[in-house]
């Protein structure tokens, strides 16, 4: 692995996002969507072809960043309010997002969009957290999602749905 894709890895895990957990993610929006059977082999392919995209890792590490200077913003900036509450308006959590998933389909943009609406799982988890800033960290991950089931089905030989 190439020295930015080992530290946006490497980010997202310390702040709770283990490639497993997007692999888990992944898995579970396919079944729920699909319902086909999972190639755990095309799974684990699909999630590291999008994690070693140096496109991909770079968001990855601007938006854990950018999550790690809100919480350093000082108080009396009307900004820190915004992000502290994840305020509707801000977008550009879902503008870095979508720079993920339009890497990879439009098909992975929509799911992105379920994904964050609907926030299953782990994203609900990240987006709820009360002891750190994660505006952009939920939405990193629905699209880290969106984006590895949309590979996966182009690995098993494209998207027939």
């Amino acid at each position: 692995m190439k020295e930015l894709q080992e530290a946006a890895i490497a980010k997202l895990a310390e702040r709770g996002v283990a490639t497993t957990a997007i692999a888990a993610g992944t898995r579970t929006f396919l079944t729920e969507k699909y319902h086909d059977a999972i190639s755990e082999d095309q799974l684990s392919a699909a999630v590291d072809y999008v994690l070693h995209k140096d496109e991909v890792a770079d968001i990855i590490l601007t938006a854990i960043y950018l999550d790690e200077q809100a919480a350093l913003m000082p108080e009396t900036q009307p900004l820190k309010a915004r992000l502290q509450r994840d305020a509707n308006g801000h977008n550009v959590d879902e503008i870095l997002a979508i720079a993920i998933t339009q890497q990879f389909s439009a098909a992975a943009t929509v799911h992105y969009g379920l994904l964050d609406d609907l926030k299953p799982g782990l994203i609900r988890e990240i987006n709820d957290r009360t002891d750190s800033i994660n505006v952009y960290l939920d939405d990193i991950l629905a699209a880290l999602i969106a984006s590895s089931a949309m590979t996966y089905l182009e690995l098993l030989g494209g998207n027939t749905y």
